[in-house]
């Protein structure tokens, strides 16, 4: 698959073949009458997209990490509109999607060659599309960080029902989790380590972390990964897990060999 500046270059070259609008009028019809067919089943109103004149119906789906468009309208030149959009767009990762900027609409001079309904019609499309986007994207905003800081906290105090099988320390304070991330479908990502590669409990400590974080109200779900890099020493012993072991006085110079 081409990349979207490739996509979005070949659009304008396309465009810049035909001197006069109605031969580009031409070729967006073209590009509707190409357009996969749309289950007539799909065309529901909630697959309808608001703000355009004519009826325009788009569905998405997500698979393997990109969105994927279908569409339809019942008018010819709308048709075609919504096939070179979804025809650039279709197959992106939704973070590639939702941080472009469209700018290409501007170069090749659709929207102001439109009447004043249809350039709205498209405007709609675009911020349909983009929205689509945010709304599968893994990336956080700072007020997405802010609402997830409650679920933070409830996870991490998930994490700490769980103890080492040979140290009496739960594993967040003894410092085996090196890594704790939830995404905008409060999916938990985390990647934990142990204080060696031969603990011979390594898969329960595994599973009872998995299960506890799964079971936090609001987590839709948890992955865990094990690594070993780098190795865990005393330093990433919380100051709450010295003072339980009574190294209050530890220094960090003085790791486990």
């Amino acid at each position: 698959m081409i990349s979207l500046e490739e996509a979005k270059k070949a659009v304008i070259d396309d465009f810049s073949m035909y001197d006069e609008w109605l031969d580009k009028y031409e070729y967006l019809i073209d590009l509707g009458k190409n357009l996969e067919p749309y289950p007539e089943e799909e065309k529901t109103e909630d697959r309808l997209i608001k703000g355009c004149q004519s009826r325009v119906w788009l569905n998405s789906r997500i698979e393997g990490g990109r969105l994927f468009f279908r569409a339809d309208s019942d008018a010819i030149i709308t048709k075609g509109i919504i096939s070179l959009l979804i025809g650039v767009y279709s197959g992106r990762t939704p973070e590639e999607i939702a941080g472009d900027d469209f700018s290409f609409i501007n170069e090749i001079g659709l929207k102001e060659n439109l009447s004043p309904t249809r350039a709205n019609g498209l405007v709609s499309m675009i911020e349909t599309i983009k929205a689509i986007a945010k709304e599968n994207s893994t990336i956080l905003t700072a007020e997405d960080a802010a609402e997830l800081a409650p679920l933070y906290d409830n996870v991490i105090m998930a994490i700490k029902q769980v103890y080492d099988p040979e140290i009496p320390v739960n594993v967040y304070d003894l410092g085996l989790i090196y890594e704790l991330v939830i995404n905008k479908k409060h999916e938990a990502f985390i990647k934990m380590t142990f204080t060696a590669p031969t603990c011979p409990m390594a898969d329960e400590v595994l599973a009872e972390v998995q299960k506890s974080v799964a079971d936090v109200p609001g987590i839709t779900a948890c992955n865990v990964e094990l690594t070993f890099e780098p190795p865990w020493d005393q330093s990433m012993l919380s100051e709450e897990a010295k003072i339980e072991l009574g190294m209050e006085d530890f220094d960090s110079s003085d790791q486990a060999s």
